[in-house]
């Protein structure tokens, strides 16, 4: 008699749980639905800056800006514009589809700073997103790399 009463107790609780993480990872995703956001630092694992995501070409620093539209993510600010589905499961963790590229040749800077985010966002990581002000999303992976973006105005 006990057998089914625990199994049944089981299953109610992964339900639960189940439920529990689904609304947290719905919700960030539709805060994060037609917002854009500015790159502002990224440290590797060691805590140290990522040069190459701030390229600066003609004596001007470029920025990557990172949209989340319908599903879709989108980045401007290297060379190529970039982008592609992504999916934000429990516990806030984002993982990016392929990314396609526009294949426009640049400064080389630009092509690193490109090849260089675009392997970043192949791997998972987990969000946050601080209200501040400023508005911060911050990405964190399980190698310690940290991505931080501030929230930008609408074009």
């Amino acid at each position: 008699m006990w057998r089914p009463l625990a199994h049944a107790l089981a299953v109610l609780l992964a339900g639960a749980v189940t439920a529990c993480a689904a609304p947290a990872a719905s919700t960030l995703d539709s805060q994060l639905q037609a917002t854009r956001w500015q790159l502002q630092t990224a440290t590797n694992g060691q805590g140290q800056p990522i040069t190459a995501l701030f390229p600066t070409v003609a004596g001007t620093e470029r920025h990557f800006v990172l949209e989340f539209t319908d599903g879709r993510l989108g980045i401007r600010g290297g060379c190529n514009a970039m982008g592609g589905s992504y999916q934000i499961g429990p516990g806030a963790q984002l993982q990016a589809g392929p990314l396609m590229a526009t294949r426009k040749g640049c400064e080389a800077p630009l092509m690193q700073a490109d090849a260089t985010l675009s392997a970043l966002l192949a791997q998972a990581w987990q969000l946050r997103l601080d209200q501040g002000p400023p508005q911060l999303l911050r990405f964190g992976s399980a190698n310690g790399q940290t991505l931080v973006w501030t929230r930008a105005p609408a074009p």
